[in-house]
């Protein structure tokens, strides 16, 4: 019995689990929509430090000044010589560091060394059995890379360690 100007209707209420479970999905799409464009900043980024590494470690600018032997010889101090991956360098003056690259060469992924020195007076590369001097004096940095057993050297921004 139920009072004049009353009706009970039946709803059908989705079961605890299912209400839940709808919830979640919901909750899951928008948390993965919303951190979209964190993940966008982050490749970003990614790729906006590949090209400035890549910048960093290139070997560009004017070439490095060619130096005689005998100039180098004279040098009453010796100089600092470090070997990195096959390669000898001979440096007098100032500090370097180096790290590999990866490029496509002719249709092949070549690695090869990259050396940067913070003005050097004089440098001298060994690569495949050849010696090659370049003159740095007026404080000039450069970067060398030695590639398939050819040398390059350009005179490169200065740069701190």
């Amino acid at each position: 019995m139920t009072p004049e100007g009353f009706h009970i209707e039946r709803v059908k209420i989705a079961a605890p689990g299912r209400v839940q479970r709808r919830r979640a999905a919901v909750a899951l799409i928008l948390t993965g929509l919303a951190s979209l464009p964190i993940f966008h900043a982050v490749a970003q980024h990614a790729r906006d430090d590949g090209a400035e590494r890549a910048a960093y470690w290139s070997v560009s600018g004017h070439p490095c000044q060619l130096l005689a032997p005998e100039r180098f010889a004279s040098v009453s101090t010796p100089p600092q010589v470090t070997a990195y991956d096959g390669t000898i360098y001979q440096r007098h003056g100032g500090a370097m560091t180096c790290t590999h690259r990866v490029e496509t060469i002719g249709g092949a992924s070549v690695r090869y060394p990259v050396c940067k020195f913070t003005s050097p007076d004089y440098l001298a590369v060994v690569a495949d059995g050849r010696q090659t001097f370049y003159d740095l004096t007026m404080g000039r940095a450069a970067s060398v890379a030695v590639v398939n057993g050819q040398v390059r050297c350009g005179v490169s921004a200065k740069f701190a360690m």
